[in-house]
């Protein structure tokens, strides 16, 4: 097994799960432990980011069903917060940085959520390969 140690935590006004879609309407904080705050050096240069986080809340998974919308989907076909590695990645806009806080737009995650990673958006890296 690995151990994976969050770098911080959301905060957001969203307390309990919401549609992600609503969620993505607002605007959250994410709090970088103090010791790892110089990992955020020159992080303003990104317009966007992208936030790794865990799913501390959700529990258990099956591999298909119906999904969001109703429609049936293996689990790895969606974009379910019920997972056998409940990781969530999320495209934000980063709106300011104040020392170790990070102002977001567009986060789905709820408050208190374990943020494990950022890392920016980077077209060359991100946008499917096309030939």
């Amino acid at each position: 097994m690995f151990k994976i140690d969050p770098i911080g935590f959301v905060e957001s006004s969203f307390k309990e799960s919401a549609p992600p879609e609503e969620m993505r309407k607002h605007q959250s904080t994410i709090v970088i432990k103090p010791e790892l705050a110089d990992g955020l050096y020159k992080i303003e240069r990104n317009q966007y980011l992208q936030i790794i986080f865990y799913f501390d809340q959700s529990e258990g998974y099956n591999l298909k069903g119906p999904r969001y919308h109703g429609k049936e989907r293996g689990v790895f076909a969606s974009r379910s917060p019920r997972r056998p590695n409940p990781i969530g990645v999320t495209t934000v806009e980063l709106i300011k940085v104040e020392g170790n806080k990070l102002t977001v737009d567009g986060l789905d995650a709820l408050d208190g959520t374990p943020v494990i990673d950022i890392k920016p958006y980077a077209d060359v890296m991100d946008k499917p390969a096309v030939d």
